[in-house]
């Protein structure tokens, strides 16, 4: 919130407020910068983890700061990359384990050993 200050004739001073249409119109510009650079960090998580899976850990832990700072959530394409318990950035095949079973995609984590069900629908 902007606030400024104004002396009047008798130097006492009179604070000014910005109006509640632009205090709402710069928290959606914050929202959107705050996700821009999840998916920015999302995909530097992806493009490092071959080398550098510490530095994937960092991205992931970024996101997760990014998103509680600013009170909103990760976007459900982010989330689902993330292990629940451990934080872990999840890649199929590494550190990850997917499997369908009757309507769930069950999505095993290596390095904590829980796991995690997201529903989907079938093609009929």
């Amino acid at each position: 919130m902007w606030l400024f200050l104004i002396h009047d004739r008798k130097n006492q001073r009179i604070s000014l407020t910005m109006s509640r249409v632009t205090r709402k119109q710069q928290k959606n510009l914050i929202q959107d910068i705050a996700t821009q650079r999840m998916w920015r960090l999302f995909e530097l998580a992806i493009k490092d983890y071959e080398k550098h899976p510490d530095r994937s850990e960092r991205y992931v832990q970024l996101i997760r700061n990014i998103s509680m700072r600013n009170r909103m959530s990760i976007p459900k394409e982010i989330k689902r990359s993330i292990c629940k318990h451990c934080y872990a950035f999840l890649v199929p095949g590494s550190n990850a384990l997917y499997r369908l079973k009757e309507g769930y995609i069950v999505i095993s984590c290596q390095r904590c050993g829980k796991k995690m069900r997201y529903p989907y629908k079938r093609l009929k």
